[in-house]
């Protein structure tokens, strides 16, 4: 396995995969995703609806589950690129 995808273990990460992820963090431009255990991505405020949100937080908090689209891997740098336009969201709201 090349150095680049041992982070990522045996996960089989790819565009296009839609999977669920916990908000562990919401910074001015986005929120972070956990998907696995060690695995996070990055929703970009233009990713989260099909108008950009100046606030990730008007949409998630820490905590919340939600439905993303993997859309770029990139292992060298070790990032994914996530989006959550246009998927179902089950609403599920950390209390």
């Amino acid at each position: 396995m090349p150095a680049e995808r041992t982070w990522l273990g045996a996960l089989d990460v790819q565009a296009g995969l839609v999977t669920t992820g916990q908000v562990t963090k919401l910074i001015p431009f986005g929120a972070f995703i956990r998907i696995a255990d060690g695995i996070e991505g990055l929703v970009h405020n233009t990713q989260f609806r099909d108008e950009p949100v100046e606030d990730p937080g008007q949409i998630v908090s820490e905590g919340d589950e939600i439905t993303v689209r993997i859309v770029e891997v990139d292992l060298v740098h070790r990032r994914l690129a996530l989006s959550a336009r246009n998927l179902p969201q089950s609403g599920k709201r950390s209390t």
